[in-house]
Protein backbone atom coordinates (compact mmCIF):
# COMPACT_ATOMS: atom_id res chain seq x y z
CA UNK A 1 0.00 0.00 0.00
CA UNK A 2 2.84 2.24 0.74
CA UNK A 3 4.51 1.84 -2.53
CA UNK A 4 1.35 2.09 -4.38
CA UNK A 5 0.87 5.95 -2.82
CA UNK A 6 4.67 6.91 -2.95
CA UNK A 7 3.98 6.32 -6.81
CA UNK A 8 1.14 8.07 -7.33
CA UNK A 9 2.93 11.07 -5.21
CA UNK A 10 5.67 10.99 -7.51
CA UNK A 11 3.40 10.69 -10.50
CA UNK A 12 1.57 13.62 -9.51
CA UNK A 13 4.90 15.84 -8.87
CA UNK A 14 6.45 15.21 -11.76
CA UNK A 15 3.29 16.33 -13.67
CA UNK A 16 3.20 19.38 -12.06
CA UNK A 17 7.23 19.85 -12.22
CA UNK A 18 6.18 19.89 -16.38
CA UNK A 19 3.74 22.09 -15.91
CA UNK A 20 5.68 24.95 -13.78
CA UNK A 21 8.12 24.93 -16.96
CA UNK A 22 7.95 28.87 -18.93
CA UNK A 23 6.08 28.75 -21.93
CA UNK A 24 6.35 30.99 -25.16
CA UNK A 25 3.17 31.17 -28.12
CA UNK A 26 3.59 29.11 -31.30
CA UNK A 27 2.01 28.96 -34.43
CA UNK A 28 -0.13 26.03 -34.79
CA UNK A 29 1.91 25.14 -37.73
CA UNK A 30 4.94 24.41 -35.28
CA UNK A 31 2.67 21.71 -32.97
CA UNK A 32 2.70 18.14 -33.68
CA UNK A 33 -0.11 16.95 -35.64
CA UNK A 34 -0.85 14.60 -33.06
CA UNK A 35 -1.86 17.56 -30.91
CA UNK A 36 -3.96 20.11 -32.94
CA UNK A 37 -6.09 16.79 -34.27
CA UNK A 38 -6.86 15.80 -30.50
CA UNK A 39 -7.41 19.75 -29.89
CA UNK A 40 -9.88 19.66 -33.13
CA UNK A 41 -12.02 16.55 -31.65
CA UNK A 42 -11.36 17.65 -27.92
CA UNK A 43 -12.73 21.06 -28.44
CA UNK A 44 -15.26 21.69 -31.15
CA UNK A 45 -16.16 25.10 -32.09
CA UNK A 46 -13.47 26.56 -30.53
CA UNK A 47 -13.00 29.88 -30.76
CA UNK A 48 -9.55 32.74 -30.02
CA UNK A 49 -7.21 29.96 -30.39
CA UNK A 50 -3.44 30.47 -28.71
CA UNK A 51 -0.85 27.66 -28.61
CA UNK A 52 2.09 28.06 -26.21
CA UNK A 53 5.23 25.43 -26.21
CA UNK A 54 6.98 24.53 -23.05
CA UNK A 55 10.33 26.15 -23.52
CA UNK A 56 12.18 22.58 -23.37
CA UNK A 57 9.39 21.39 -26.35
CA UNK A 58 7.66 18.69 -23.93
CA UNK A 59 4.37 20.20 -23.74
CA UNK A 60 1.91 22.00 -25.53
CA UNK A 61 -1.14 24.10 -24.45
CA UNK A 62 -4.15 25.22 -26.76
CA UNK A 63 -6.13 28.28 -24.73
CA UNK A 64 -9.32 28.90 -25.97
CA UNK A 65 -12.68 30.42 -25.52
CA UNK A 66 -15.10 27.72 -25.89
CA UNK A 67 -18.89 28.49 -27.88
CA UNK A 68 -20.15 29.46 -24.63
CA UNK A 69 -17.88 32.17 -24.09
CA UNK A 70 -15.90 30.26 -21.33
CA UNK A 71 -11.92 30.63 -21.11
CA UNK A 72 -10.42 26.86 -21.73
CA UNK A 73 -7.59 25.28 -22.27
CA UNK A 74 -6.16 21.60 -23.37
CA UNK A 75 -2.45 20.53 -22.22
CA UNK A 76 -1.08 17.99 -24.34
CA UNK A 77 2.53 15.99 -23.14
CA UNK A 78 3.75 12.97 -24.85
CA UNK A 79 1.96 10.80 -22.07
CA UNK A 80 -1.34 12.29 -21.39
CA UNK A 81 -3.40 16.12 -21.84
CA UNK A 82 -5.45 17.71 -19.25
CA UNK A 83 -8.49 19.88 -20.06
CA UNK A 84 -8.62 23.47 -17.71
CA UNK A 85 -11.83 25.36 -17.26
CA UNK A 86 -10.81 28.58 -15.99
CA UNK A 87 -13.43 30.33 -13.22
CA UNK A 88 -14.01 34.40 -12.69
CA UNK A 89 -12.88 35.63 -9.79
CA UNK A 90 -16.22 35.80 -8.08
CA UNK A 91 -16.86 32.41 -8.77
CA UNK A 92 -13.86 31.02 -6.95
CA UNK A 93 -14.67 29.43 -3.64
CA UNK A 94 -14.54 31.15 -0.26
CA UNK A 95 -12.28 28.90 1.44
CA UNK A 96 -9.59 28.94 -1.89
CA UNK A 97 -9.66 32.87 -1.07
CA UNK A 98 -9.50 32.08 2.81
CA UNK A 99 -6.90 29.82 2.11
CA UNK A 100 -4.50 32.06 0.13
CA UNK A 101 -5.52 35.07 2.50
CA UNK A 102 -4.01 33.32 5.82
CA UNK A 103 -1.20 31.37 4.23
CA UNK A 104 -0.19 33.97 1.92
CA UNK A 105 -1.28 37.11 3.30
CA UNK A 106 1.18 39.36 0.76
CA UNK A 107 0.00 37.11 -2.70
CA UNK A 108 -2.60 37.76 -4.86
CA UNK A 109 -4.58 35.18 -6.92
CA UNK A 110 -3.61 35.50 -10.68
CA UNK A 111 -6.14 33.27 -12.17
CA UNK A 112 -7.81 29.53 -11.01
CA UNK A 113 -8.99 26.81 -13.30
CA UNK A 114 -10.54 23.10 -12.80
CA UNK A 115 -8.38 21.06 -13.48
CA UNK A 116 -9.51 17.51 -15.51
CA UNK A 117 -6.49 15.04 -15.30
CA UNK A 118 -7.72 11.54 -16.68
CA UNK A 119 -10.93 12.01 -15.05
CA UNK A 120 -9.49 13.54 -11.78
CA UNK A 121 -10.69 17.32 -11.20
CA UNK A 122 -8.79 19.48 -8.60
CA UNK A 123 -8.61 23.38 -8.49
CA UNK A 124 -5.39 25.23 -9.53
CA UNK A 125 -4.66 28.50 -8.54
CA UNK A 126 -2.05 30.63 -9.53
CA UNK A 127 -0.85 33.32 -6.69
CA UNK A 128 1.84 35.96 -6.89
CA UNK A 129 3.63 39.27 -5.04
CA UNK A 130 3.70 42.85 -6.76
CA UNK A 131 7.23 44.28 -6.58
CA UNK A 132 8.56 47.73 -8.05
CA UNK A 133 6.55 51.19 -7.96
CA UNK A 134 4.83 53.61 -10.17
CA UNK A 135 4.95 52.24 -13.44
CA UNK A 136 7.61 49.47 -13.01
CA UNK A 137 6.08 46.72 -11.27
CA UNK A 138 6.88 42.86 -11.71
CA UNK A 139 4.95 39.46 -10.12
CA UNK A 140 7.67 37.73 -8.41
CA UNK A 141 7.25 34.63 -5.79
CA UNK A 142 4.52 33.29 -8.15
CA UNK A 143 3.85 30.01 -7.05
CA UNK A 144 0.51 27.09 -7.90
CA UNK A 145 -1.70 25.89 -5.57
CA UNK A 146 -3.36 22.85 -5.69
CA UNK A 147 -6.91 21.90 -3.90
CA UNK A 148 -9.10 18.87 -3.69
CA UNK A 149 -12.87 20.01 -4.94
CA UNK A 150 -13.81 20.35 -1.30
CA UNK A 151 -11.42 23.29 -1.02
CA UNK A 152 -8.37 21.20 0.82
CA UNK A 153 -4.87 22.45 -0.19
CA UNK A 154 -3.01 19.75 -1.19
CA UNK A 155 0.24 21.05 -3.08
CA UNK A 156 2.33 23.99 -3.21
CA UNK A 157 4.82 25.01 -6.61
CA UNK A 158 7.10 27.44 -6.76
CA UNK A 159 7.05 28.69 -10.23
CA UNK A 160 9.16 31.24 -9.70
CA UNK A 161 11.01 33.26 -6.97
Amino acid sequence: MKKILVLAALIVMSQAVVFAQKERTVKEADVPVRYVKDFQNQANGAQNVVWTMAEDSSAYMATYTSPDGDKQAIRFTPKTSETRYYIDYQYVPHAIKDTVAHQYPNHKISNVYIRNLKGKMTYQCQIYQTKGFLFWKKETNIKLLSFETNSKMIEVIDVEK
